[in-house]
């Protein structure tokens, strides 16, 4: 058996650097800078989104970016190719989650089994494995203090909002 494509070291370790060294909030230009910095090759932009292809060695290469109010907001890296199988995930998860560590130490926190970094510029970084693949998602200040205002509040993030139908 061999092991599950991921994005290397070197590859985690340029993404860190480079989600580190910014300033929140992140204009377009900005970020279009960054992208080129990281070898992302441009895809497709929309008022809400910019679409990459990283260098990963990944069998799915995607980087989807989300933009609010002219400003990246969030950013969605695969970095392991798809799989079915559960424990190739698991340990390219803990791969990830190393390459991480040597960035960051030990995770801040953890929900549903995803870890994630508090970093100094006021992002945050998780690593997180959806059902077939894993993911980098780097979230800028304003998502994240939105994220960390609704732990404080005991909100769950699995919570679902009410129908639009429903009463008070």
């Amino acid at each position: 058996m061999t092991a599950l494509a991921r994005a290397t070291n070197a590859q985690i370790d340029a993404i860190c650097e480079a989600f580190t060294s910014v300033s929140w909030p992140l204009s377009r230009d900005g970020f279009k800078a960054l992208a080129e910095r990281l070898r992302w090759q441009l895809k497709s932009e929309t008022s809400s989104g910019v679409h990459h292809r990283s260098e990963h060695p990944v069998n799915l290469p995607t980087v989807r970016s989300l933009v609010a109010d002219g400003a990246l907001s969030q950013v969605t890296v695969a970095v392991s190719d798809k799989s079915d199988d559960p424990k190739e995930l698991r340990s390219a998860t803990r791969e990830l989650q190393s390459a991480l560590g040597r960035h960051f130490g030990r995770p801040s926190d953890s929900k549903d089994g995803d870890h994630y970094w508090e970093l100094s510029n006021g992002g945050r970084i998780w690593l997180r494995t959806v059902p077939k693949k894993v993911l980098l998602v780097v979230q800028d200040r304003r998502f994240a203090d939105v994220e960390r205002r609704e732990e404080r509040m005991g909100i769950s993030p699995s919570r679902t909002p009410a129908s639009d139908n429903e009463s008070s």
